[in-house]
């Protein structure tokens, strides 16, 4: 009965893959918009804008990592 659900591990590393993927790539464009790196006609305040939409990509895939595994854990208890 273990083999029931074999993608949904995988998923949850994927989920965390992706949350620190987009954590790093938030706060790597927060950095070039605002050292002046960025287009001529981006204001440097979407520095800010692009670090919080990382954050909030972070925490999304965070918590469908752990709602996944929560979910096996409930799933090993029922047993």
């Amino acid at each position: 009965m273990d083999n029931d659900y074999k993608v949904l591990p995988i998923a949850s590393g994927i989920f965390k893959v992706l949350a620190w993927i987009g954590l790093s790539l938030g706060t790597l464009s927060c950095f070039i918009i605002l050292l002046g790196g960025g287009a001529p006609e981006t204001p440097r305040w979407m520095g800010l804008v692009t670090l919080i939409v990382g954050v909030l990509y972070f925490f999304f895939f965070m918590v469908a990592s752990e709602g996944v595994k929560l979910l096996l854990e409930i799933k090993d208890k029922i047993k």
